[in-house]
């Protein structure tokens, strides 16, 4: 496989289609954000959960695909040659998130009980929290989570992008150089920004494994979404060309090896809570098991994590993208699902005082993950389509190209499209 410098940009039907997917975005996420802002407006204690929740996962995707580039350039690799425009894109869009972050900080009170001042006054395990849970301070914390973000975002897709235009290996070096020390950075700003805006839903509770959970959810996430992108457009060019027998199966064994993580860490959690069976400890799982919850909670284990993971033990399936799609989207598909149960259920009532299962909260939660969804993929779209899909200067990639050159001949055991 071989690539003229035009051959990397999206070919004229590739184009076009996602000019279309783009259009549809808009429209959809329209439809979503007014649907979500009339729930804020007429149902805030329902609404903000539910939109938080809906931050959340596509937060999660823009820092988990910045995570994944930083990831590339330390340990290198052939599996990116399609998907590393993708992540840029997306990480990019981080500084989107900060403005969809805006209506959080606005209905505070609605979104997180510590900020209610009657649960300060009936809780003293919340009240003595408020040195750090507190809103001037909490905001602080956002706008400096989103200040290194977005420059993180922003070194990786401006030195990527200079890599395009120039035979010099300067901008590739530079971002080797930071690569590490970011990776670092980012894992712990998104660590604490899980416990400020996803474990802070339970100000009784606490959990230090918590960030590390939600990180490795975000990045099996963001890989069953890139899968779904990729053989979505595998018949166009240049994803046509990149989206090799090989690099596919790479794809699956990441989202293998993600799953597994995922439930570890999930486990992990639960079992040492356990273990130490303390009432302030098994409150947070008390409020996920209560009524239909608890059947969401089940479904998690069986259908998030034994299901694809028997699937993907199959090597068959990681070569074949008649097996790569479905099993993607329903990764996909079972993580809105946890987040939403990660995050609305939150600090409330339990046992005989449980308020019934919270169905508007649940609509609305799909309503802004449509909402922000929709313009984040409209806006990703647009991102992507701005620069070549394969970054052909970059040296892991050319080396990836030269050995697809070298080995084009050799049986492969399979095709991917």
């Amino acid at each position: 496989m071989s690539y003229a410098p035009d051959d990397a940009r999206a070919s004229a039907d590739l184009t076009a289609r996602l000019d279309a997917l783009r259009a549809t975005a808009l429209k959809v996420g329209g439809a979503g954000l007014v649907a979500t802002l009339a729930g804020l407006a007429i149902a805030p204690r329902a609404a903000f959960p539910a939109y938080l929740a809906a931050f959340l996962f596509w937060a999660g995707v823009s820092l988990a695909s910045i995570g994944l580039c930083l990831l590339f350039q330390l340990v290198g690799g052939s599996w990116m040659v399609p998907l590393r425009r993708m992540f840029e894109a997306a990480g990019w869009q981080i500084m989107l998130m900060a403005a969809f972050f805006i209506p959080i900080l606005i209905g505070l009170q609605s979104a997180f009980p510590w900020a209610d001042a009657d649960v300060l006054k009936a809780d003293h395990l919340v009240a003595a929290k408020t040195k750090y849970l507190a809103r001037d301070f909490f905001t602080f914390r956002a706008v400096a989570y989103f200040a290194i973000w977005s420059g993180v975002a922003y070194m990786v897709n401006a030195w990527s992008r200079e890599q395009d235009g120039t035979a010099d290996l300067a901008p590739t070096r530079r971002l080797g150089a930071v690569a590490g020390p970011a990776t670092v950075v980012m894992f712990l700003t998104a660590s604490f920004g899980a416990f400020d805006w996803g474990m802070s839903r339970d100000p009784d509770w606490y959990s230090t494994i918590y960030g590390a959970m939600f990180v490795i959810g975000t990045l099996l996430t963001t890989l069953g979404l890139a899968a779904v992108f990729a053989v979505r457009h595998s018949s166009l060019e240049p994803i046509k060309s990149a989206l090799t027998v090989g690099r596919l199966n790479d794809l699956g064994n990441l989202l293998l090896t993600f799953t597994m993580l995922w439930a570890y860490f999930s486990f992990s959690q639960f079992l040492i809570t356990w273990l130490g069976n303390l009432p302030e400890d098994v409150i947070w799982y008390l409020r996920r098991i209560q009524g239909p919850w608890g059947a969401v909670a089940l479904a998690l284990i069986f259908f998030g994590f034994f299901a694809p993971f028997l699937s993907l033990l199959q090597r068959k399936h990681k070569r074949d993208t008649a097996w790569v799609l479905p099993i993607a989207t329903w990764i996909v598909v079972m993580r809105t699902i946890e987040v939403g149960w990660l995050i609305i259920p939150g600090y409330s009532k339990v046992g005989s005082e449980w308020g019934g299962f919270p169905w508007g909260s649940v609509l609305l939660y799909y309503a802004a993950l449509l909402g922000i969804g929709g313009i984040w993929t409209a806006l990703f779209l647009k991102r992507l389509t701005s620069a070549p899909l394969v970054p052909l200067r970059d040296p892991a990639v050319i080396a990836a190209l030269e050995h697809d050159r070298i080995h084009a001949h050799e049986p492969s055991g399979g095709t991917a499209i």
